[in-house]
């Protein structure tokens, strides 16, 4: 009786399994297309937007850094009485003053700044570049997420068939319960992997999401299936084309650039400014006066902060410059690897493409026929069936790493779509 009540326990559990397939296998999610995709990624992203933000700031400062200083305007109540008595004094004088800094100061000034702008660009450049990688990646996740489920309930579908066979000879007296039960405990089994397979596509799906700046519970399609790359990637243009285009190799060579304008500044503020200045005297007893006069600053008194000065540009330059060759070197080596990589991921999905996963597909079917025809034991369909569902899901995950890393290497060569 006890063994009864397991059977039918197991027949109920496997009863809903094939529910939950069948309900799973009437959905027909529509076609997440990537390029649409990360084309919403580029213009709803907060990173994105925020850096293009910072784009815009840093654009504003150029103006500001060559504009003239402020002019000034006074009035000075000349010779006031002892009891304060402002309309009682002998003149009112009315000025209007003016610095005009030494000759390129501004000019330097303005350069410091656009150069800096154009880092920002950079900078925004890289999130970006940072973001669609991220989402690309995010998309192939997904895709495997997907696709393990998928798997997985093919599985149950093959597990029900399996179970059907040995209840068909368990019927005839071929088998014993025991290859019944064995066939209900593999169904109840790979029902329980249902959950944290949902799990790992949810998450996969609310990364996406946050990326695409909606709810992480937002509906989404199903990703397009990736297929081994056919085209070849050549070292050296690969590298080239990094060395040019990653942001943070550029911005080196900025922030050298800005260092030298950034001396040069320093060098050009020992030269004095100038202020001009004109007054209006209105002499309340007599005739009125107009004054000017000029005034320069002496910045040969504190020398020692303008050398610092330099010296600071100087040690800045010096560090962009080890910075640019450590990018640069970082970036050959970053390709080399990622190339090697996906090179690799390619022969091996090549191979279970050709040889590996119809050979598994056959032995599967192989162990079938044998297990009908009493050649073989059930355990041996088992172990069929679970090495052609390793197998695959081992050939999709390659796939998956391999636009991974594709994604890494559009990165590095500055490629968003």
């Amino acid at each position: 009786m006890k063994r009864l009540s397991l059977f039918l326990y197991f027949l109920f559990i496997a009863a809903g399994a094939s529910t939950v397939v069948s309900e799973a296998a009437e959905r027909t999610p529509e076609i997440l297309v990537l390029k649409d995709l990360l084309q919403e990624v580029a213009d709803k992203n907060l990173e994105i937007l925020a850096a293009r933000k910072q784009e815009l700031a840093a654009e504003a400062r150029i103006p500001q850094a060559r504009a003239w200083d402020d002019p000034q305007i006074g009035v000075t109540q000349w010779s006031i009485p002892s009891n304060f008595n402002l309309g009682k004094a002998d003149e009112t004088w009315y000025t209007l003053s003016q610095t005009f800094p030494f000759l390129g100061k501004r000019t330097l000034r303005g350069n410091v700044t656009a150069l800096e702008q154009t880092m920002a660009n950079e900078d925004s450049r890289e999130v970006t570049l940072r973001v669609i990688r991220e989402a690309k990646q995010a998309y192939y996740d997904l895709f495997f997420a997907r696709k393990a489920l998928e798997i997985h309930h093919a599985q149950v579908d093959l597990a029900r068939r399996f179970s059907q066979i040995t209840q068909e000879r368990f019927s005839i007296g071929a088998v014993g319960q025991q290859d019944v039960l064995r066939a209900q405990m593999e169904l109840l089994h790979l029902s329980n992997d249902v959950e944290a397979l949902e799990q790992e596509r949810e998450t996969s799906e609310a990364r996406l999401n946050t990326l695409l700046n909606r709810p992480t519970d937002a509906p989404l399609g199903a990703p397009q299936a990736p297929a081994v790359p056919t085209t070849d990637l050549r070292l050296e243009t690969l590298q080239r084309e990094a060395e040019e285009s990653r942001p943070e190799n550029r911005m080196q060579i900025l922030a050298i650039r800005r260092s030298e304008e950034s001396i040069k500044l320093a060098r050009r503020d020992l030269f004095p400014d100038v202020t001009a200045e004109v007054a209006y005297w209105d002499v309340h007893d007599g005739p009125n006066r107009w004054m000017a006069s000029i005034k320069i600053s002496l910045p040969w008194i504190n020398k020692k902060k303008y050398d610092a000065r330099i010296h600071e540009g100087e040690a800045e330059r010096a560090r962009a410059q080890a910075a640019r060759q450590t990018a640069i070197n970082q970036t050959a080596f970053r390709v080399k690897a990622l190339l090697v990589r996906i090179e690799t991921s390619k022969r091996l999905a090549k191979l279970y493409e050709t040889g590996i996963l119809p050979l598994a597909e056959q032995s599967l079917e192989a162990a079938t026929i044998g297990y009908q025809a009493k050649r073989n034991d059930f355990l041996t369909l088992i172990d069929a069936q679970k090495n052609l569902k390793e197998l695959e899901l081992t050939y999709f995950r390659t796939l998956t790493e391999i636009e991974k890393s594709l994604a890494e290497l559009d990165e590095l060569t500055g490629k968003t779509f």
